[in-house]
């Protein structure tokens, strides 16, 4: 039975892959709208000096998501002072719009020491 259930596990995983994989080159994957706050650059920072979010990293998202598109648009990730929370803000080159993805709660940084306790 134990081997059964290995056997079908293997199966299942690897026919999952391969269908992520023909998703991208048959653009089977679709954009879904999201509950995402947006407006102007400034009124996102209004946002984000309110509630003390600072800058942690920033990432380049690039034409047809590869590595050596041209920049389409800039992503912020940020937490506040006390690291309990997080948002995700999304910068478009032109400057006249901004968005923030998520703003979320109970943030856990050291996966590890949390993992132990």
């Amino acid at each position: 039975m134990k081997k059964l259930l290995l056997i079908l596990t293997i199966l299942f995983a690897t026919s999952v892959y391969a269908e992520h994989e023909e998703s991208l080159l048959d653009n089977t994957l679709y954009m879904q709208q999201l509950p995402a706050l947006c407006g102007a650059p400034n009124k996102i920072n209004n946002y984000i000096d309110h509630f003390g979010f600072e800058a942690q990293s920033l990432s380049l998202g690039r034409t047809r998501m590869m590595k050596d598109g041209e920049p389409v648009y800039m992503m912020t990730y940020m937490v506040n002072k006390d690291k309990t929370e997080s948002i995700s803000v999304l910068t478009i080159p032109n400057g006249t719009e901004s968005c923030i993805l998520y703003h979320t709660f109970d943030l856990i940084e050291d996966l590890e020491n949390y993992k132990k306790n």
